[in-house]
């Protein structure tokens, strides 16, 4: 028994050493899992931004402002010829949207026509990026046969795997998720299986790569509409002269209420995935009421905060056109650095349609990238400051060890909408 288990494992691994995996996109998604899997396999992390190759290759990850060491088996590249070696093609790029809110599939197409471009018999593309049922196999299926002149499930395969990174998580890593994963034939699935188990603790074997594609759309528009919920109370609580957080305190002593808290949707998942949903089902004559609502009232946030604070303003005898406002947060959620469909860039401009002066601070976030993205650039420290209105969005760690008093005019308003400051002046 014993030499029957060390040849399975010295033939694992020699399978291990033979198998060279291509990841494309080394964003949030991609740049992790190449490091992940450069531990048991053979990996080119391959992106078309070539400095962000080079900031890789040097060991620095500016998404996460962190040095590291390559391992050996990690190969960085902006060269489309150096994915030949591959045999499996990991895609993870963004897939976000129009601004009509329609699937922006650009960045998908590009990356399966680079891979297209490289394919050879045997080999297997297993995409991570958000899509809708039955956008991996139709659309990007038919761009990989037609970039390749190969034909689907005769002479290469396809597998799709939702990613569930979440930004600023430390307990929900990589390794501990458990990792849907779903292919277009069984011998497919069990080479997913083989690389996939290499890094991760637990895998789900979804019964279809549709059913896969759906569950991963469904688990963010199931947190869109719960907090879509409590964002809606907090409307109504303002209307009625309530207090939300006092409203939604007494509630959570209940053992099955969600303990959700209003807040500014973004994010490349939350506020997106319910799109590509929508998307979808409308193609096949279906619109979907809930969903739709849900992103309503979310999307809606803004304006409902900007009036919000003009009233609180004019409580504390303030003159708008002359008070100074500054918003806590450009990440789109606490304790990460991720600026992507972040919403405070939507309260900003609101909030000076009304006359207020006013800056943003979140000294987690690139101010240089934030210019680049938004237009404007956040306030490098807070220095000396005095502002009428201090507005904390995002309950960043670091800015509960700043007592928020020292930059407030006396009498004038801190507002959490977190209702995390034991001394904030106004809540929802």
């Amino acid at each position: 028994m014993k030499c029957v288990m060390a040849w399975w494992c010295k033939l694992n691994h020699k399978a291990r050493l033979d198998t060279t995996i291509a990841v494309i996109g080394l964003g949030y998604v991609g740049a992790p899992l190449a490091f992940a899997l450069a531990k048991h396999f053979r990996v080119i992390g391959f992106d078309t931004n070539p400095k962000r190759i080079q900031d890789l290759q040097h060991g620095f990850d500016e998404h996460t402002q962190e040095h590291f060491v390559p391992p050996k088996s990690l190969h960085y590249s902006n060269t489309q010829q150096d994915l030949i070696q591959a045999t499996m093609f990991i895609i993870a790029v963004p897939t976000p949207i129009f601004a009509d809110k329609t699937p922006d599939l650009r960045y998908l197409d590009e990356a399966s026509k680079i891979v297209g471009g490289v394919l050879k018999k045997g080999d297997m593309v297993v995409y991570e990026s958000t899509t809708y049922p039955f956008c991996t196999r139709e659309y990007c299926g038919k761009v990989l046969q037609k970039t390749s002149s190969l034909v689907l499930d005769r002479d290469f395969f396809i597998g799709y795997s939702p990613e569930r990174i979440n930004p600023g998580d430390n307990a929900h890593t990589l390794q501990s998720i458990t990792k849907i994963i779903a292919a277009s034939t069984p011998q497919a699935r069990q080479r997913m299986e083989r690389v996939y188990g290499s890094v991760v603790d637990s895998l789900y074997v979804a019964p279809s790569i549709e059913v896969a594609e759906m569950a991963k759309l469904i688990e963010n528009a199931q947190r869109d509409l719960n907090i879509a919920f409590v964002n809606e109370v907090a409307m109504m609580c303002d209307r009625l002269g309530l207090s939300a957080n006092a409203v939604l305190e007494a509630a959570k002593s209940k053992w099955n209420f969600l303990p959700f808290m209003p807040g500014l949707v973004g994010g490349h998942c939350i506020s997106v995935d319910p799109y590509y949903l929508s998307y979808i089902l409308q193609m096949c004559d279906y619109k979907p009421k809930v969903l739709s609502m849900g992103r309503l009232v979310n999307e809606q946030m803004p304006t409902f905060l900007a009036k919000k604070l003009s009233s609180i303003a004019k409580d504390c005898g303030l003159v708008v056109s002359k008070s100074k406002v500054l918003l806590l947060g450009l990440a789109f959620k606490e304790n990460c650095r991720d600026m992507r469909n972040s919403k405070t860039p939507i309260l900003r401009k609101k909030l000076k349609k009304y006359g207020f002066k006013v800056k943003v601070y979140d000294p987690l976030i690139d101010r240089a990238q934030a210019k680049q993205m938004f237009g404007f650039k956040p306030l490098k420290s807070l220095g000396y400051k005095k502002f009428d209105i201090i507005v904390l969005l995002n309950a960043h760690d670091v800015f509960m060890d700043i007592d928020l008093r020292e930059y407030v005019h006396t009498k004038h308003s801190i507002f959490d909408m977190k209702g995390i400051l034991p001394y904030a002046t106004h809540r929802l």
